[in-house]
């Protein structure tokens, strides 16, 4: 059921190349215009898994971190459970989980975003149309943010040897943007940073297809995170190659050997801007203007 689910929304949210198509789907999205991106499949990791921590349940991972779940939802939305949500809490260990029901027809677009102290880190931020995203509780969600991220320990938390080693269960983080820059702008005093990508309204809508699809996959696979060839930042390269035209794409391998433009995030974002991905403007979000910033805006 969730294969079929993930392949009917992934479809449904970036032009269908099949004249089978759910109506309830077509009615929501509409009638898709025509693309010259060809639809690449995602890559068959399976035979790549790595059991090291065998994702050991009770082991002392993370609070502030959890996989997000993809499941069925109803006429065609995406209903996305376990999404960290609201400030982050004194103790620092009782986050607020909810479930996010999410309609692809109002996302506005797509952020790319990274943050550049430490090894750096690359994520996804998808704004929303009043009632693109609302959780169980009838809440609107202006944003949301994707991240591929090693499932790091309590209390060391990440550790760049053991991302080496390939100690991490692979996850995917899905917060609201609230959540995510309040730990990270005013817990950790850091800052974000993010670049619009010069991609249409068909390729951002198949871009959160593809993310969907790749976040079940690693659920389903139960991935190790590696620094270089499974990490933060090659993930959402992948992706995001797969929506645009060759000549703006990142290669993942040079000469069969990891390409580190591909692998550290301020690389990519130096690359994909020269290439002509991300538009040079640079906007951020830092502790002296948490309060003012607005992610709609950008």
């Amino acid at each position: 059921m969730r294969k079929i689910f993930l392949a009917a929304l992934t479809l449904s949210v970036f032009p269908v190349f099949s004249d089978a198509q759910d109506p309830a789907l077509a009615q929501l999205i509409g009638e898709p215009s025509a693309i010259e991106v060809p639809q690449a499949p995602l890559p068959d990791r399976g035979g790549a898994v790595d059991y090291t921590l065998g994702w050991d349940e009770s082991a002392p991972l993370s609070y502030a971190q959890r996989p997000a779940e993809i499941v069925p939802g109803k006429d065609g939305l995406a209903v996305i459970r376990t999404v960290r949500t609201g400030r982050t809490p004194a103790d620092h260990k009782s986050y607020a989980w909810e479930t996010v029901t999410v309609n692809a027809a109002l996302i506005d677009k797509a952020l790319y975003a990274y943050k550049t102290f430490g090894t750096g880190h690359t994520f996804l931020v998808f704004t929303f149309k009043p009632g693109g995203a609302v959780d169980s509780r009838g809440v609107n969600i202006p944003a949301l943010t994707f991240g591929a991220e090693g499932w790091s320990r309590e209390p060391k938390g990440y550790n760049i040897t053991h991302a080496l080693a390939g100690k991490y269960p692979l996850i995917w983080l899905v917060t609201t943007f609230e959540s995510y820059a309040d730990y990270t702008v005013n817990f950790k005093q850091k800052e974000i940073f993010f670049r619009n990508i010069s991609i249409g309204r068909e390729e951002t809508l198949r871009l959160f297809g593809l993310l969907l699809a790749r976040i079940d996959e690693t659920n389903r696979n139960k991935e190790t995170y590696n620094l270089f060839s499974n990490s933060c930042t090659n993930n959402p390269v992948n992706l995001l190659n797969q929506v645009l035209p060759a000549a703006r794409r990142i290669s993942l391998e040079v000469a069969g050997l990891m390409n580190p433009n591909a692998s550290i995030p301020k690389y990519a974002v130096k690359k994909y801007t020269e290439k002509g991905a991300l538009r040079a403007e640079e906007f951020s979000v830092a502790p002296g203007s948490f309060a003012s910033f607005d992610i709609t805006k950008i």
